[in-house]
């Protein structure tokens, strides 16, 4: 699950501004950059121009400004499972990247921001992952459409599929349910699936839903056995087995850790 711990929205700093962390953060870092910018990262200098992401990894030297006038962003600090980072693993990291659309980005980072502030608490954690998802998929979309990389006619549909799933991981899937809302066969779908997010979909499925489950353990007096039903669970054992097989722990020592 990815976590934000602080951002903003239309940054504008003057002109002697320097961000400089020669130690990096405890974070990730992605900025939205709306202005001229020059960065180095690990002793590497990139020139970035207005309307480019870049994402940093934590604990990585860096510092950026920019060099002709007043330097302006939106920005986002940001946190992930290990699971989420093959999401971002593929070459995102520590370069200038195009956007297409960066006023939608912006309303992202900024509904985000809102999700984090002012959302129930019972919602506000699904829905800070699911809105930043979105927005890396975006910032996916402009860096292989920058480097070139082969289209395929059903990533988008899949992509939405796979959102559509996260959003609502208590319903029951079929694959050749889910693979006949694609137009496409159950063997391709899970090849696909596998392809392009880099997980098998049942193995995907558990972890949406177990991630939903914690949220549940730590917002809400439900009982185990009820969680397990609101997750799209038959059985409480069933539940019980994955979520100790995933985590390591049981639910009940999960909900006293939060």
């Amino acid at each position: 699950m990815f976590t934000i711990t602080q951002g903003g929205i239309f940054s504008k700093h003057s002109t002697s501004f320097v961000m400089n962390r020669p130690n990096g953060l405890n974070d990730y870092l992605l900025l939205l950059i709306k202005s001229d910018s020059r960065a180095t990262i690990a002793g590497n200098t990139i020139e970035c121009k207005p309307n480019s992401v870049m994402l940093i990894k934590p604990n990585m030297a860096y510092s950026y400004f920019n060099p002709n006038g007043r330097y302006v962003d939106d920005w986002l600090h940001f946190n992930c499972e290990a699971k989420d980072l093959e999401e971002l693993d593929q070459g995102l990291f520590h370069q200038s990247i195009p956007i297409s659309n960066p006023r939608l980005l912006s309303t992202y980072i900024n509904q985000i921001l809102w999700e984090q502030n002012y959302a129930s608490k019972e919602f506000r954690s699904a829905h800070v992952d699911t809105l930043f998802r979105i927005l890396i998929q975006h910032i996916i979309a402009d860096y292989r459409s920058e480097t070139k990389e082969a289209y395929h006619p059903y990533r988008f549909s899949m992509q939405q599929l796979r959102l559509t799933i996260q959003g609502a991981p208590y319903k029951s899937y079929s694959i050749q349910e889910v693979a006949a809302q694609i137009g496409i066969s159950g063997s391709y779908f899970q090849h696909l699936y596998k392809e392009f997010f880099h997980i098998s979909f049942r193995a995907d499925l558990i972890n949406f839903r177990l991630d939903y489950a914690k949220d549940l353990l730590h917002t809400t007096n439900l009982s185990v056995e009820e969680i397990a039903s609101s997750c799209g669970y038959a059985s409480e054992v069933h539940f019980y087995r994955q979520f100790l097989s995933k985590t390591g722990i049981t639910p009940g020592e999960f909900r006293q850790l939060g």
